[in-house]
Order: structure tokens, then sequence, then C-alpha cells
């Protein structure tokens, strides 16, 4: 059963990826509507705890390139055609994951979003001199989220 599963998997991972690159090149509207489209997917893939922990590990990264598509359409303006309220829905909506570590809501989570932190993974490797770049990041959201991830400030 778990090569099927992991057959199934990796085929529908191929799918969302073929979407993604199919909308290179479209309007603003249409890429943010397949990312949108393919990060809900990708969350709602069921993936059996027993699977080996390579394509746990796969399944992080694809989360991670699907958030710094989101980031490089944002920064290259493909939501300057939005009004304030659906900036931030959309960056809300891409940085939300960073929202599953203790102390970090979504005001913070799009700071770290838009400073290029788009994952758990990015901020457990990130070190206090990063972090203290992030604009709007005070130390104690440092020492929050440092502690968060079971770390102290020294990193």
């Amino acid at each position: 059963m778990e090569d099927a599963q992991i057959s199934a998997l990796l085929q529908a991972i191929r799918e969302l990826h073929q979407e993604v690159e199919g909308a290179e090149g479209a309007d603003a509207e249409t890429r943010r509507h397949v990312l949108s489209m393919a990060r809900v997917r990708l969350s709602t893939l069921e993936v059996p705890a027993s699977l080996p922990e390579a394509i746990h590990d796969g399944l992080h990264r694809a989360h991670r390139h699907l958030a710094e598509l989101a980031l490089a359409l944002y920064r290259e303006g493909g939501c300057d055609d939005l009004d304030e309220a659906g900036r931030q829905a959309y960056l809300d909506e891409h940085a939300a994951p960073l929202t599953t570590i203790a102390g970090v809501g979504a005001t913070l989570a799009r700071r770290l979003f838009l400073h290029g932190l788009v994952s758990r993974e990015q901020l457990e490797d990130v070190d206090e001199v990063t972090l203290a770049r992030v604009p709007g990041l005070n130390a104690g959201h440092r020492a929050r989220i440092l502690r968060a991830l079971g770390r102290d400030e020294a990193g």
C-alpha cells in the first residue's frame, strides 16, 4: 500500500507543479489564483505518518517553494492591482504557515514573509542577526520566536 500512496502523492505533486509552471507568463490574477489553489491542494493531500521521512521532507520543500513563488509574485508587483485589503489577504494566506509558531500572529508572519523567511524550517536555521534585520521585529519578538523554536537568543 505504501508504494501506491507514494505514487499517488508524487503524481499529485507533479500535477501541481505543471499547473504552477503553466501559469508562468499569465496575468497576475491568474497566477495568484493558481498559487492559491496549489497551496490549498498541497495542504489537503493525505500524507500518512508512516511514509518515509524523505516524502515528508519533499512535501515541506514543495510548500516552501510555493511560498517563495507567492513572495516573488508579490515583490514583482503581482498584487499591485489589489486594494490594501486584498494585498493583506494575499500575504496572510501565504504567510499563514508561520502562525503555527507560538507567538507569531498574522502581522508578525507577514513581516517575516516579506523579509523572505517563508517557512518554519527557514526560521529554525536563521540566526539572531538575520532576525534583527526584519523590519518591525523587536527584541521581544525575536526572543519569543527563538524560544518557540527551542533556541535561546544566542542561537
